[in-house]
């Protein structure tokens, strides 16, 4: 599932950035580094300037506007509108020609259905003639339209998901992400309890798809070398009605920790399941869940749960007086929709948005493959809300933009989170791994 139902984001996951490349053009970052001699971007049909008018740049992007995710498909389209509301109303986004277009979006409905989404990026490509894509929702609707992308040699960038394999540099049309791979969060998890707890025992809860699968992986490879036990795995559907059934069966364990790979609603359900049943262990949660799902959880449960994350808190009123806040909430209300949408939600849409600006202003030249190559050579510096520390950095070998992260403490009387060190710089020690069933 996308990260930015993260708190990572997060998570979902999430979440998180912003840049004023519009207010003072390109010098307001660090460049990118120029002559990569990213082959991978050679051979390319000449097709590299659609989408382009001398005023305006055509985006497309696939989300799910209807169905059960709607508030997350929904917040991103409106984050992204409000920072390219910002961006046109500087006078739009300024290319290696010198020019500056006005950014247009094309939005369609996938439903988080792959087939919809890799229907939805064919229009976008022969219907709308779109320059890139942005945002593009999910694992597999992502995977679903990477022979399309490789076809015509079209960025899809700062995707709405943490799958590992959107940094495989063997496709690079289709990276990188805007999201912290969901391996790279759970092992990050992994080492944080290594050590706190070297010989904790561990039961774990987890999506029986790709996404529980990385998160399984990675937890394990950041517990390797410790005492520390997995005792028992259980899975679950995302269309399972309740997982109340597994949290029985992890509890009889006696398991003296939580690995709860859960998503939104359902990660909410695990831990009410935990508390209702009298089990109380060290619970360590994914970042697919946010902050403000978990002030909504039953009286006591989740307390002191820990989670990783690498932003602010949009909805925290603690984080409302920060620059970078300040002014996507500006933005977020002048935006249709935007009042009505929870600052939360619609950060993954902002960020995204802004990093397509910055690979946008920062290409050698004014072309899909000019973008992408500085999609692969980032640097970004720009005023955000990452937290200090965290590095947003990629280059041709390494498409994983987001690789540090920090552990916080959920204070649910105090109703926010509670910082338990400092980040988790994995920046450069983070290769692609392919995620084994």
């Amino acid at each position: 599932m996308s990260s930015m139902s993260r708190t990572r984001l997060s998570a979902a996951v999430a979440l998180l950035s912003l840049g004023l490349t519009a207010c003072s053009g390109s010098a307001a970052f660090s460049g990118a580094r120029s002559g990569s001699g990213d082959r991978a971007l050679e051979n390319c049909p000449d097709n590299g300037t659609v989408g382009l008018t001398d005023t305006t740049i055509k985006l497309g992007v696939s989300q799910p506007l209807s169905g059960p995710l709607v508030a997350i498909g929904g917040g991103f389209v409106v984050g992204m509108n409000a920072y390219f509301n910002y961006v046109n109303s500087m006078g739009g986004v300024k290319g290696a020609d010198g020019r500056r277009r006005k950014v247009e979006i094309v939005a369609k409905d996938d439903q988080y259905v792959a087939t919809k989404a890799k229907a939805n990026v064919s229009a976008l490509i022969n219907e709308d003639k779109v320059f890139a894509l942005l945002g593009l929702f999910g694992t597999s609707g992502n995977l679903a339209a990477r022979p399309l992308l490789a076809q015509e040699c079209l960025p899809s960038l700062f995707a709405s998901s943490g799958a590992p394999e959107l940094g495989n540099p063997r496709h690079p049309w289709g990276g990188p992400a805007g999201s912290i791979s969901y391996l790279l969060e759970a092992r990050a998890s992994g080492e944080y309890l290594k050590s706190v707890d070297p010989d904790a025992k561990v039961a774990v809860l987890h999506q029986d798809d790709d996404l529980g699968r990385a998160y399984l992986q990675g937890f394990k490879k950041g517990i390797a070398g410790s005492g520390i036990r997995i005792v028992k795995v259980e899975t679950f559907e995302s269309t399972d009605p309740d997982v109340g059934n597994q949290i029985t069966s992890l509890a009889a364990t006696g398991a003296d920790t939580f690995y709860d790979v859960a998503v939104g609603l359902q990660a909410m359900q695990a831990l009410n399941h935990v508390h209702a049943g009298g089990w109380k262990p060290r619970i360590i949660q994914s970042a697919q869940i946010s902050q403000s799902l978990l002030k909504k959880l039953e009286p006591g449960a989740g307390d002191g749960l820990v989670i990783s994350t690498n932003a602010y808190d949009t909805d925290a009123p603690e984080n409302a007086g920060i620059p970078a806040v300040k002014l996507f909430k500006e933005w977020l209300r002048k935006t249709p929709g935007g009042a009505k949408t929870l600052p939360s939600s619609a950060t993954t849409g902002w960020t995204a948005a802004m990093f397509m600006t910055w690979a946008i202003e920062h290409a050698e030249t004014m072309d899909r493959a000019g973008v992408m190559e500085a999609a692969h050579n980032m640097n970004f510096t720009g005023p955000n809300f990452y937290l200090p520390g965290v590095k947003l950095v990629t280059d041709p070998d390494d498409h994983y933009l987001i690789e540090g992260v920090a552990q916080q403490r959920f204070d649910r009387k105090a109703g926010k989170m509670i910082p338990l060190g400092g980040i988790q710089d994995f920046n450069g020690r983070n290769p692609y791994e392919k995620i084994t069933r």
